[in-house]
């Protein structure tokens, strides 16, 4: 079993839940003690990858004076949307999550955690790779929830959640979203260009479940579906702990 810090953050705003993520990276980086983090939002939010335009899709004025928070975050990726969801970073090492160090990138080895964590609810997940019409709906897109790429993960023909990752030598960092619900018009007022049929290519875990489980127990499965598939033997640590230095 390899030891993992486990940290279960308070909902927070969206300036604080990335420079707590890029804090717990850069901590990795100098104790080499692997993260879990699970959170979540305080309000609706947008996060952007660290090279994206949000101008060119969000209609800024409207969310300065709405407080719709806009940040960019440490990894890459396009433009995601949050609210009504699970929250997830993990820091680590490519040995942690049983990557070959001669690789490159395995997201199919560090996103196997998420493909065993819709399986213990009874759902059907692959990549979007492994789908026979990917090459026709491959796409990529500024907008997170509008793009299909190889390993997004799939239920039931539709995109759930996302992922973004940097990288720095054999250090890891991943953080994604587990949506469990999204109000499309709402998201809709701040992202004009949102594509009409959007919510045909995009599911939800209320949308896939007949009953949703509270979110204390989905965060639970979310830990232990890290802890089966990398043998991770987790010690809780305080957020606070986290913070030393400063965020």
């Amino acid at each position: 079993m390899k030891t993992f810090k486990l940290v279960r953050s308070e909902p927070a705003d969206a300036a604080y839940n990335m420079a707590l993520d890029k804090k717990i990276f850069y901590r990795y980086m100098e104790d080499a003690i692997p993260v879990f983090r699970v959170y979540s939002w305080e309000a609706p939010s947008f996060t952007y990858g660290v090279l994206g335009q949000p101008e060119s899709q969000i209609d800024m004025a409207r969310c300065a004076n709405d407080g719709i928070q806009i940040v960019s975050r440490t990894t890459g990726g396009g433009i995601l949307f949050h609210y009504n969801e699970i929250t997830y970073s993990l820091a680590c090492s490519k040995e942690d999550i049983g990557e070959d160090k001669n690789v490159f990138v395995s997201y199919r080895q560090i996103c196997a955690f998420l493909i065993f964590f819709y399986e213990s609810l009874g759902l059907k997940a692959s990549f979007a790779l492994e789908a026979d019409d990917f090459k026709d709906k491959c796409a990529p897109h500024q907008l997170c929830s509008a793009s299909r790429e190889k390993y997004d993960i799939i239920i039931n023909g539709k995109k759930i959640g996302g992922n973004a990752q940097k990288r720095k030598r054999q250090a890891v960092f991943q953080h994604g979203s587990i949506p469990l619900s999204i109000d499309w018009e709402f998201m809709r007022r701040y992202v004009p260009s949102l594509p009409k049929d959007i919510s045909s290519g995009v599911t939800t875990l209320s949308e896939e479940l007949k009953g949703l489980p509270a979110k204390q127990i989905l965060e639970q499965k979310l830990i232990d579906a890290v802890a089966h598939t990398f043998g991770a033997d987790f010690i809780e640590e305080k957020q606070s702990l986290c913070l030393v230095g400063g965020v």
